[in-house]
């Protein structure tokens, strides 16, 4: 029979869950209809996942920084309130954000199979379940305050390495466009030409995406065939795909805002308390 706290454990992990998986399905409302977006609703669509993005990662850095000035800084000291973080590290956050966001939406946009979307929902309850074992496990050793904040880091390296190595390993079994007989050029125009939007600006990002992606693929495509040995096949597509990496951060770091949002009144550090 389960404990009270194996109980209250459980709960925690199903509420955190409910409010992640919106993030998946508004992504794949995204995939639907964003290329329909005109030019100010998708600025409008990638201003507004900016600033959820720098919400979240702003209040995980005021609590890294307040509970550092804490242990060197009086609470009444001014160096105390010059440093605690406000306006100017809110606008670094939001500075940060913007590409990411940018990144995200158009990668999402131009997916055209389910593989990433259902990377991103089985991702809910791999974060989820990361930060509450990592919570655990650190209650012998972080200080109460710090604790949330150090375990949702380190689900978040956990899974940006899960979910990126997992698409990687996808990606080697994917069929791609038959690159063999056209150059560099002619293989990075073709994708290019083949990306369809209602909006400039988002046409010309889907166009450079699909070029880079173009120009990974044939490079696949020319390197490749002669490695025999599955692991180096893997290795080569994991270092041609890195690039994907910032696309899998930037869904993270979405879903760490929202985590962040939920439990920032527990998460929260105080004014000057050691």
């Amino acid at each position: 029979m389960a404990s009270g706290q194996d109980v209250a454990w459980i709960r925690a992990a199903l509420n955190d869950m409910l409010w992640l998986l919106p993030v998946p399905f508004l992504l794949f409302l995204a995939s639907r209809y964003g290329s329909t977006l005109s030019d100010r609703a998708f600025l409008a669509t990638v201003l507004g996942t900016a600033v959820l993005m720098t919400a979240g990662s702003w209040l995980r850095a005021i609590v890294r920084r307040r509970i550092f000035l804490s242990g060197a800084l009086r609470g009444e000291s001014p160096w105390y309130r010059w440093l605690r973080g406000g306006a100017g590290l809110a606008l670094v956050s939001l500075l940060a954000a913007v590409p990411l966001a940018a990144i995200l939406l158009v990668a999402v946009i131009r997916s055209t199979g389910s593989l990433l979307l259902i990377g991103f929902v089985v991702n809910v309850p791999a974060l989820v379940l990361l930060r509450l074992f990592w919570e655990r496990r650190l209650a012998a050793h972080a200080v109460p305050r710090f604790r949330p904040v150090l375990a949702l880091r380190l689900a978040l390296a956990a899974n940006f390495l899960l979910l990126f190595v997992g698409l990687a390993l996808a990606a080697t079994f994917q069929s791609y466009p038959d690159f063999g007989a056209l150059t560099l050029t002619e293989a990075m125009l073709s994708e290019a030409g083949r990306q369809q939007a209602a909006s400039a600006l988002l046409l010309g990002l889907m166009q450079l995406a699909a070029a880079k992606d173009a120009l990974t693929w044939w490079l696949g495509q020319q390197m490749l065939p002669g490695v025999m040995q599955p692991g180096l096949q893997f290795a080569a597509w994991t270092v041609l795909l890195a690039t994907n990496a910032l696309v899998v951060w930037s869904y993270l770091m979405l879903c760490s805002a929202v985590m962040t949002l939920v439990h920032w009144r527990t998460w929260h550090p105080g004014k000057g308390r050691s």
